[in-house]
């Protein structure tokens, strides 16, 4: 328990979070749909009690969600029981794994009648989120840190919710989302094919988890795969993290990450990122990923493990959920991370997160469907939809007091379960790649773009990464410079 309870404290991660200018009253658009939202003066005996909402006006939400890995059985709990609790709510949904698609056309047209109340922000253009917070397009939750929980009397939302992300969310100036779920990532792989071929689960040492891939690979199987099409997940969630690791190690980890976070100094240059990039491009030239890596994408890579062509493959602790349809018999999730230095009692970085899992409202719809919107928000941490996220959609819920009970840790996915089994035999500790602020200059755009072209290239060993890295950083800097918030 003490374990799952460092984890649960520890998911508290982000991806991406916007900003904004907080301090603008919120105005009903002239434009706005009357179908939508109406604001007759309401009988005080017909509001609800918990928020002062009218019971009788009727509104119909319009929400875009990205249908995941995850799955949305958890979703269309959330909104039965919502809509059983306030039938004047409907829910008009659009639900898709390509939600982008959708978005950016929609914004694009700057029709706010046609857009989503509340969505997922998935966007494939990168510091689109930040973009619209400055724009002052999304709407500030900063007020439901002060709600109870649905059903629990007293207790605050800022009060199950980590220090971490809790900053995480004000980073930008305002809230713009708070985090509904977590997840963890790195190496996933088939227990039992592992025990067959006496194969080590638990390297603790760099040159224990090299010789690991050596016997993978001399056994005539892909050590590693990863999605060439997403090439993100291989860094991401396991080769960005080495250079924490080595941080650690040397004794310099929080200053490291101070100047990680805050963007002070060298990003892509620093010593144990360039030995990350560099280790990366060394297994490259031993063939420890596929031949046509490139073509692969995530589910293709992820079957590779499931057929027994690869051992590991980076990605995230959704891969059972994802995956659950082709899983053979007999197959058990297990998860490694990567121990970058060779002292056995090193400290070693799993990459976690809760970005992916976020609503944000935007801002220019009639008030009622956004406190309406506020509403749906603060129910998904109810402890049954809390409960769904682990069962149902193989995520880690983000609330703190999660791990409590027993009976909800057994709710957890075999994947989570991997994660949880890992952190007891490792020095583990859970980090995310959070940021004091958002890039959204053009050079930040071009720096991300020359580091996605690099990743495949060295992960077969064609390119030398330290040129790139060198060439982008430039890039990074300028936009630092640009897009650093002035006091």
């Amino acid at each position: 328990m003490k374990n799952v309870t460092a984890l649960l404290l520890s998911l508290v991660m982000v991806a991406v979070l916007l900003a904004g200018c907080a301090g603008n009253k919120n105005k009903e658009p002239a434009n706005a749909d009357p179908g939508t939202s109406t604001t007759n003066p309401t009988n005080e005996a017909n509001v609800y009690p918990e928020n002062g909402l009218s019971k009788d006006e009727k509104v119909t939400l319009k929400m875009g969600f990205w249908e995941a890995g995850s799955g949305r059985t958890w979703m269309d709990l959330a909104v039965k029981k919502f809509s059983e609790k306030y039938p004047n709510v409907n829910f008009d949904i659009t639900s898709t794994p390509t939600l982008s698609t959708i978005l950016e056309p929609k914004i694009a047209a700057g029709d706010d009648n046609d857009m989503f109340d509340l969505f997922i922000p998935n966007f494939s253009a990168a510091g689109q989120l930040e973009r619209l917070a400055n724009a002052g397009k999304l709407e500030p939750q900063d007020d439901l840190w002060d709600r109870d929980i649905p059903g629990e009397t007293g207790k605050k939302l800022r009060s199950v919710i980590s220090d971490d992300a809790y900053d995480t969310s004000l980073s930008m100036g305002f809230t713009a989302r708070v985090p509904i779920a977590g997840y963890t990532a790195g190496l996933f792989y088939d227990q039992k094919l592992f025990d067959e071929k006496g194969w080590n689960k638990n390297p603790a040492t760099w040159d224990e988890f090299v010789a690991l891939l050596d016997q993978i690979k001399a056994d005539g199987i892909i050590p590693i795969t990863f999605p060439g099409v997403y090439a993100g997940y291989l860094t991401d969630y396991v080769f960005n993290t080495i250079q924490f690791d080595l941080a650690k190690a040397n004794g310099t980890f929080d200053t490291y990450i101070k100047n990680f976070r805050s963007f002070t100094g060298p990003q892509l240059t620093t010593a144990e990122n360039k030995e990350a990039w560099n280790r990366l491009y060394e297994f490259g030239k031993k063939g420890y990923f596929p031949a046509g890596v490139a073509a692969l994408n995530h589910t293709q890579s992820q079957m590779q493990v499931l057929q027994h062509k690869a051992a590991l493959v980076s990605t995230g602790d959704w891969v059972g959920n994802e995956m659950k349809e082709s899983t053979p018999e007999g197959f058990t999730w297990g998860f490694m991370a990567v121990p970058a230095s060779n002292d056995a009692n090193q400290t070693v970085f799993v990459n976690s997160g809760v970005g992916d899992t976020a609503f944000v409202i935007w801002k220019n719809k009639p008030d009622q469907n956004k406190k309406w919107a506020k509403e749906f928000i603060l129910s998904l941490y109810d402890f049954k939809i809390q409960e769904s996220i682990a069962a149902d959609a193989g995520a880690f819920p983000a609330r703190l007091d999660f791990g409590d009970d027993p009976a909800r840790i057994a709710k957890l996915q075999p994947t989570q379960a991997a994660v949880m089994e890992y952190a007891t035999k490792h020095k583990v500790q859970y980090i995310s790649y959070r940021r004091e602020f958002g890039l959204t200059s053009p050079e930040h755009g071009q720096a991300d773009k020359l580091l996605s072209e690099l990743i495949t290239a060295a992960a077969t060993g064609k390119k030398d990464p330290s040129p790139v890295l060198e060439e982008a950083e430039k890039l990074k800097q300028i936009a630092i410079e640009k897009d650093r918030p002035k006091k």
